[in-house]
């Protein structure tokens, strides 16, 4: 409509802004606005970053992601907001049709167009994401390929303490990212254990120097527990460990 068109003129051709609002029926575009849109793209480049990957967060998690950022690409848009041709359209839609889009975040459905953490990196910084929006790109985009069980448990058990309320929010985003209700659940209320055997109590057992055989033997302590399924007391990790000395 005039309406959609002057607003988009009006803001430098946000192209976000525009296709937001114009792709109510599928691929059916109002061509005035495509047109708009083609004849002042240059506008990109005045617009915020941060206002953006506001309007790329609408995109990604709605009806229209697959037809929005397909037209979008074909128009020459993507560089001038700072994405590369290595975006990944297709990976990013697969996994669009896979996720609970109802509470997933948006850029748990955006990692899935990069291959490699760098990229995602270089996007976060320039949209200005926050800092838990990088963790949670970041994570999807290194932990995406795995679905086991046990190889979440050991990954919460490496988890300091401090920083757990960090894995539980990067988890359950690439749970919904799924639509994997069942291994959410799992993780959730699973009672993580924890390892018997501290630094100091290392070195007093095995007698050990200050220094790198202390992270060295309790790196392989705590290696040998997971592999027993958590199950082993500190005297057997140090029975064990002697073993090794």
């Amino acid at each position: 409509s005039s309406g959609i068109t002057q607003s988009t003129e009006s803001s430098g051709i946000n192209a976000e802004y525009g296709y937001g609002r114009i792709s109510h029926q599928g691929d059916k575009f109002d061509d005035a606005t495509i047109e708009a849109i083609s004849l002042h793209r240059d506008g990109l480049k005045k617009i915020s970053r941060e206002r953006i990957w506001l309007e790329m967060r609408q995109i990604v998690v709605g009806r229209f992601a697959e037809v929005i950022l397909t037209k979008m690409k074909d128009l020459d848009l993507f560089h001038l907001i700072n994405l590369r041709h290595t975006f990944r359209i297709d990976t990013l839609c697969k996994q669009h049709a896979l996720a609970d889009l109802e509470s997933v975040q948006p850029v748990s459905i955006l990692s899935y167009a990069f291959d490699h953490h760098l990229e995602f990196g270089k996007l976060r910084r320039d949209w200005k994401m926050s800092m838990d929006e990088d963790y949670i790109g970041m994570f999807l985009i290194k932990h995406r390929h795995r679905s086991d069980i046990k190889y979440f448990q050991d990954l919460l058990v490496d988890t300091p303490k401090h920083c757990r309320h960090k894995f539980d929010m990067a988890f359950r985003e690439l749970c919904l990212s799924r639509a994997d209700q069942g291994l959410l659940e799992t993780i959730e209320k699973w009672p993580v254990p924890e390892f018997p055997l501290r630094g100091d109590q290392l070195i007093k057992e095995l007698g050990l120097p200050k220094g790198p055989l202390v992270s060295r033997y309790f790196t392989m302590g705590k290696t040998r527990w997971k592999e027993n399924q958590y199950s082993m007391d500190k005297e057997e990790v140090v029975s064990y460990l002697k073993g090794e000395y």
